[in-house]
């Protein structure tokens, strides 16, 4: 790998999690498999508080190795992001605490496992786990080299998550504005129609919205679709520069 100026993008074409760890393992099966000069398989998996996990393989054996240690609890990929160092599991010098995780990575096909947790924020963790062949071990410098991808993978998985939690709020907001927006029109409808305050009108649409266990929004909407013309589109525009 080419150290000066690597950058390790996860954000293009990435729209989920999902989407960016993937790239994650596909990136990271194609940088150590250069340096180690035989095959070498990756997986990672990124939790998040508040989500379920998100597990990715550049293989579907790889996926399967890495997934299992959510099943099972147990594997290097946990131990590495608990103790934010690398883990290495081989084949058949692992001690007894590593048999069951051993037991299913032989029976996929490799023979040994280096796990590398990536840096993140108190609330996220995620780890990489590279998978060799049968006979193959990780070196100290391919341990030096996965662990510098991993901490470049970092920070390109803090800007991911950065970059889709902006975009959440965004979203979130745009979707508060919007049902504000059809209440506060909905208001404006029954105000003309009854003669009444702002108040009164939203008495009116909280009341129906009780009765037939509706949100009040929902029931604005139906306000607005009732019209002779349909209900306003509703449209968010910036504001004019001087």
């Amino acid at each position: 790998m080419d150290r000066p100026g690597f950058l390790l993008d996860l954000i293009t074409g990435a729209d989920t999690d999902l989407d960016s760890v993937q790239q994650l393992a596909d990136s990271a099966a194609v940088a150590l498999a250069a340096s180690a000069g035989v095959p070498v398989d990756a997986a990672a998996t990124l939790t998040r508080a508040g989500n379920l996990p998100a597990t990715a393989g550049s293989a579907t054996l790889a996926y399967n190795v890495a997934s299992s240690e959510d099943r099972y609890s147990d594997g290097p990929m946990a131990q590495a992001a608990a103790s934010a160092a690398p883990v290495q599991v081989t084949g058949e010098n692992s001690s007894q605490r590593w048999e069951p995780y051993r037991r299913r990575l032989v029976g996929a096909g490799y023979g040994t496992a280096l796990a590398v947790p990536l840096a993140l924020d108190p609330r996220s963790s995620c780890a990489l786990v590279f998978l060799g062949p049968a006979g193959f071990e990780f070196t100290p410098e391919l341990v030096g080299e996965a662990t510098w991808f991993a901490a470049v993978a970092s920070q390109s998985m803090k800007l991911a998550i950065e970059v889709r939690s902006v975009r959440s709020a965004g979203d979130n907001l745009k979707a508060v504005l919007e049902s504000r927006t059809s209440i506060d029109v909905a208001c404006g409808v029954i105000m003309a129609q009854n003669r009444c305050s702002y108040t009164e009108a939203f008495g009116k649409l909280a009341g129906v919205s009780r009765q037939r266990n509706l949100k009040v929004r929902s029931v604005a909407e139906n306000v607005l679709k009732a019209l002779p013309s349909g209900s306003p589109a509703t449209r968010f525009e910036p504001p004019a520069l001087a």
